[in-house]
């Protein structure tokens, strides 16, 4: 882990830190670092899916990476329109194996077991984010899926997970680390007691999307067209202000007709369109980078 991924997690406790410790209500101050943290790493990651997929991507290349992608959201936002609760469970099952994807970057891991360890561990923190604010998650899922019955046993289900993980974990035959120990004792209490949307931004932009970013760098700098900070920051802003100004224009609209946590709802929808394509395109990167050594 190197110096700049250290300073932005230590960055991101301490913002959990001061809304569990204060309690803070202020919602302005809770969605201005959401979106600070959105634009700046959250949404950027995901923006160089065609570089990573091929650095020298010709214009014929780029089209035919535009119309795949494109096309993949296009069907997961009929999936959406058409099998809501197949869709959300699909998003959390992809959006836990892609985060806990980012716990073992640059470790080994036996093809077999990847999907299981990643999985497990991803589910984990997603849950703790979820259930830590059950009020307002049940809020946001009601119009789609009722889960109010879930609440008498979150306990069970957040230690069964935890269990579940370091069993998967022991049984791969990947090595417990100091980052491993910190983030199930520190960061995960730290997680449950935050603000839902503090807990998630934290988690998604500090220990998922900088260290992937970080890995996207190291890949690219080979490259002449990206071999400085600047002109890799360069490649990252057409694509990010695509997404966020669609998301917001939609947003906007939705504010017309929509309640605060319907938004939210449709907030994460629009997410997990653009995060459909990105994983599977940073599945294939991260397997390629790592069999071959290019990190």
């Amino acid at each position: 882990m190197n110096r700049i991924e250290i300073t932005f997690k230590a960055v991101g406790l301490v913002i959990c830190l001061l809304f569990v410790l204060f309690s803070s209500q202020n919602q302005l101050i809770e969605y201005s670092i959401f979106f600070v943290a959105l634009t700046f790493l959250g949404i950027p990651h995901g923006a160089i899916d065609h570089l990573t997929s091929e650095p020298e991507i010709s214009k014929k290349g780029f089209l035919t990476f535009l119309i795949s992608y494109v096309s993949l959201i296009a069907c997961y936002l009929i999936s959406w329109i058409f099998f809501p609760i197949f869709s959300l469970i699909a998003f959390l099952l992809m959006s836990g194996y892609h985060f806990g994807q980012t716990h073992f970057i640059n470790r080994p891991v036996q093809k077999s077991a990847k999907a299981l360890l990643y999985t497990s561990r991803g589910i984990f923190f997603l849950l703790l984010i979820l259930s830590g604010d059950f009020e307002l998650t049940q809020e946001i899922l009601d119009p789609i899926l009722n889960v109010s019955s879930l609440s008498q046993y979150l306990i069970l289900i957040l230690s069964g997970s935890l269990l579940l993980t370091i069993i998967v974990q022991w049984i791969s035959k990947v090595k417990f680390t100091r980052s491993d120990l910190f983030e199930l004792l520190v960061l995960a209490p730290i997680l449950y007691f935050s603000p839902l949307m503090i807990g998630f931004i934290v988690y998604f932009s500090f220990w998922h999307a900088l260290p992937s970013m970080i890995s996207e760098y190291k890949f690219l700098k080979r490259y002449p067209n990206y071999n400085t900070v600047k002109k890799f920051a360069a490649q990252l802003i057409p694509f990010s202000v695509i997404s966020l100004i669609g998301i917001a224009l939609i947003l906007i609209l939705g504010m017309n007709y929509l309640n605060t946590s319907e938004l939210i709802l449709v907030f994460f929808i629009l997410i997990s369109l653009i995060s459909f394509p990105h994983i599977l395109y940073m599945d294939r990167f991260w397997n390629k980078a790592t069999r071959t050594g290019r990190f």
